[in-house]
């Protein structure tokens, strides 16, 4: 017999995953690549999930996979890529020595460099595992005054490209940059800023290439808000290169209900895939102690909540049987285990209702489950999925 979401007899809290939604998502997302000579290297951070990274290697945009370390690069191997972009500076050695040894077996691994020193210690490393032949590429990260990694200046830059020049073990195969943080809330001072700082990413690669000290360029830029940015500044300057572009964007294929719903270039009428959110989270209501509030099962160690509250799907759950939720809930405030809904005063709902939640930011949804129930758009339960954090 078939089960379907919302069913009684399941135990609540559950995170759920529509594989539908994500297909929907992947073919959208490539669609748009292709019109645009874009290629993708999904970042496997979002899910960490087989049966998602699966998926997304298939798409003939994408390029491979990128990761944040050794981890997530073992379950890039798993999936069975042949290149993966290690977005980080690699400074831990565990890190270093499963990128060597990725190459060894035929791999492409490519990381970043900001630093001098980063890059004397990455040449030391791969010096003293024994690195062979071809040398390691790596991209030069462009950064921003009060970013996270990456140049500061155009004398840093020079100064990290001329170190990597004078290495043993490394190659300068490209310029990378991110701009996610710099977009804040999408208004149009938001992208003006998100801008002129992929105008600056894509001068740096300029430059350096017409000293003849980029091998095989690629830029690499883009989260999953403001890729059409990206795309838009960076697609024609990129080509006149003969460099790649390429995104590195992760939570496009399970979109949300918050954070990228309210950035992501559909929100802005701008052009842009049509995402539909995938990720959910289902649970019952376990108090009703004043009238215009509710507490439902579930909470911080469920739930993201860096980028804004779940968000009630308006539909509740009792005895199986899908309703109305009443206009007006909304989440009041998360504890450890709880989540404070507020209601109207005459509403229904009752102890036991089961109820959805759309997340923000999916990226720190799935590392908080062990497990994650995977349906179709019917609802039916077709799959368990465990997230390989």
């Amino acid at each position: 017999m078939t089960t379907l979401i919302g069913d009684p007899g399941l135990r609540y809290p559950l995170a759920v995953l529509n594989l539908d939604a994500v297909r929907h998502n992947l073919a959208e997302m490539d669609r748009h690549l292709r019109d645009h000579a874009a290629l993708i290297a999904p970042h496997a951070k979002t899910t960490m999930l087989k049966e998602v990274l699966t998926l997304q290697t298939e798409p003939a945009s994408t390029w491979g996979l990128t990761v944040a370390d050794a981890v997530q690069g073992r379950l890039a191997e798993k999936v069975g890529v042949s290149r993966i972009l290690l977005a980080n500076q690699l400074v831990e050695r565990d890190d270093i020595a499963w990128a060597a040894r990725a190459a060894r077996a035929g791999r492409t691994v490519i990381s970043l460099v900001d630093t001098e020193e980063g890059v004397r210690r990455l040449d030391a490393a791969l010096g003293d595992i024994g690195a062979a032949s071809p040398r390691h590429p790596v991209l030069l990260e462009v950064g921003y005054a009060g970013g996270r990694g990456g140049t500061r200046t155009r004398e840093d830059a020079d100064a990290v490209a001329a170190a990597v020049a004078g290495s043993r073990h490394l190659v300068l195969s490209g310029v990378s940059g991110y701009e996610g943080m710099l977009g804040g809330d999408a208004t149009p001072a938001d992208i003006e800023r998100v801008d002129a700082y992929l105008t600056g990413v894509v001068a740096v690669a300029a430059r350096l290439a017409g000293r003849g000290a980029l091998a095989g360029p690629i830029l690499s830029a883009g989260g999953s808000a403001f890729f059409d940015r990206v795309i838009d500044i960076c697609r024609e300057p990129v080509a006149a290169l003969g460099a790649t572009l390429l995104l590195r964007s992760g939570c496009y294929a399970v979109h949300d209900h918050g954070l990228y719903a309210r950035t992501f270039p559909g929100s802005r009428s701008a052009d842009g895939p049509d995402l539909r959110p995938g990720a959910t989270v289902w649970a019952r209501v376990q108090s009703r102690p004043e009238p215009g509030r509710a507490i439902v099962a579930v909470g911080k160690r469920h739930l993201p909540y860096d980028a804004g509250p779940p968000v009630p799907l308006g539909i509740r759950y009792r005895d199986g049987v899908p309703g109305p939720l009443p206009a007006g809930a909304g989440t009041a405030r998360l504890s450890d285990q709880h989540l404070h809904l507020d209601v109207p005063p005459d509403s229904d709902l009752t102890v036991g209702d089961v109820l959805p939640f759309g997340v923000s930011h999916p990226c720190g949804l799935f590392d908080r489950w062990r497990s994650v129930s995977i349906v179709d758009d019917e609802g039916r339960l077709v799959g368990t999925g465990r997230p390989d954090f």
